[in-house]
């Protein structure tokens, strides 16, 4: 459903254009890199407008941009609403308990909401209204910058430096006992989720097996550089199933025989320790490959649930402060500054209790669901994966843009639809033998 007078081309290349500006800003702006550069984003001071993320105001403009282009701005924001009502849903789920915790606990601690919560609907509301060749540059250029960052974090790896100083909470400085690449994107975590999906949703993507699987083998080895052992093990274990569907989709439609799978395998086996023993060799993943154990990050996401020893009725009901949040932080003996609650469910709980809580998670649903009935195999594997790792940090209640970009990598992979490679021809049946019987005649 369009309007009657039709888009302005002049203002929809503006918000295209705004997009990608506020998409590399996401990815290239790290809090890290904003200490560097006098920005308190993430600091414990500093005026409101720091505290949203420099891509956010881009995103802002290219969606008042894609909104004009198309007549009344207001009736057309309602138009798109309208027409997607989960993410109509989702916005509205994210706007209310944003109004509920700046009630409710002030505007300390709360730009977070904004940051990480309701710029995915503006960035959705952007996307939609783009053509599929629009889609896909932006496509192209997302990648683009999830490659260089897997780069930068390999080359990181290699030189044991880190191209920014890894710190938190403002310049906090984090030291650890192994290295963990930080890349572009300034925290290992949020590196190794944003390329574990970008890994999964690639395989929606039409391209040679080739250079598929070479574009895989480069992030899987990002992932080791940035040393996230959830996102490694989920991003590697979707990863083998998809291409075990895959394999017996096309053994089911002959395109491949027994043999092809066969020796597919073997190569598998042997290439497997080859590789494996490189990897050890180089030093590159160290951290997952001798923590797979109960270590002391794992014992603290055991530990946060000791908060609810210190909690009464009305707490759970209606939700504590931030502050108050950090002072049971430290209660149950978390480290200031350097551990959190490292469960963004929990962390909701405690701020917005149990009704707020129910809101959010009903909201988050709406939008993730409406993500997923648009993707495709490779994107839907991505979202799960997401979903399971973002679960183990505070990632969806910190500033963080790895919820926008999910948004982004999967409404712009619908720029591919119907652009898939030609699959090979079904193996033809072999020739049936016929047995020629000789015999005496009447």
């Amino acid at each position: 459903m369009s309007p009657a007078s039709g888009p302005q081309p002049g203002l929809q290349r503006a918000a295209a254009a705004l997009a990608a500006l506020a998409l590399i800003a996401y990815l290239a702006l790290s809090p890290a890199l904003l200490t560097v550069l006098g920005i308190p984003y993430d600091a414990p001071y500093g005026p409101f407008w720091f505290k949203l993320h420099p891509g956010d105001y881009p995103l802002l403009l290219a969606l008042a941009c894609s909104l004009a282009a198309r007549g009344n701005p207001l009736l057309e924001a309602l138009r798109r609403l309208r027409a997607h009502p989960l993410l109509a849903a989702y916005l509205t789920a994210m706007a209310s308990i944003f109004a509920y915790s700046l009630l409710r606990h002030g505007p300390s601690g709360s730009a977070f909401f904004i940051d990480t919560l309701m710029m995915p609907a503006a960035m959705a509301l952007v996307l939609v209204a783009m053509d599929e060749a629009e889609l896909r540059r932006l496509w192209r250029l997302l990648l683009a910058a999830v490659l260089v960052n897997a780069a930068i974090g390999l080359a990181e790896a290699a030189s044991q430096r880190h191209l920014v100083p890894y710190t938190v909470a403002g310049g906090v400085a984090v030291i650890e006992d192994k290295f963990r690449a930080t890349a572009l994107h300034g925290h290992p975590l949020e590196n190794a989720m944003l390329t574990g999906i970008a890994l999964l949703a690639a395989l929606d993507l039409p391209m040679p097996p080739r250079r598929r699987w070479a574009l895989c083998a480069l992030l899987v080895l990002a992932l080791l550089a940035f040393g996230g052992r959830a996102s490694f093990l989920l991003s590697v274990a979707a990863l083998a199933a998809w291409a075990a569907l895959r394999a017996r989709e096309g053994l089911r439609a002959g395109r491949y025989g027994y043999l092809h799978i066969v020796g597919a395998l073997l190569a598998g086996l042997v290439a497997a320790p080859v590789a494996a023993a490189a990897v050890w060799k180089s030093g590159l993943g160290a951290r997952i490959f001798q923590g797979l154990y109960l270590d002391d990050s794992a014992a603290v996401r055991l530990r946060i649930f000791d908060v609810f020893d210190h909690l009464d009725g009305f707490d759970l009901l209606f939700g504590i402060a931030p502050q108050q949040i950090q002072e049971l932080s430290l209660r149950i003996g978390l480290s200031q500054n350097l551990e959190a609650i490292e469960n963004f469910w929990l962390f909701m709980l405690l701020q917005l209790g149990a009704f707020g809580f129910l809101a959010f998670a009903a909201g988050l649903g709406c939008g993730l669901y409406w993500l997923w009935r648009r993707a495709d195999g490779g994107a839907r594997w991505a979202l799960l994966v997401f979903l399971a790792t973002a679960s183990t940090t505070n990632s969806l209640a910190s500033k963080t843009s790895a919820l926008t970009l999910l948004f982004a990598l999967l409404c712009c992979l619908r720029g591919y639809r119907g652009r898939r490679l030609a699959q090979p021809p079904p193996r033809p049946a072999p020739p049936r033998r016929i047995a020629m019987r000789t015999g005496a005649t009447a």
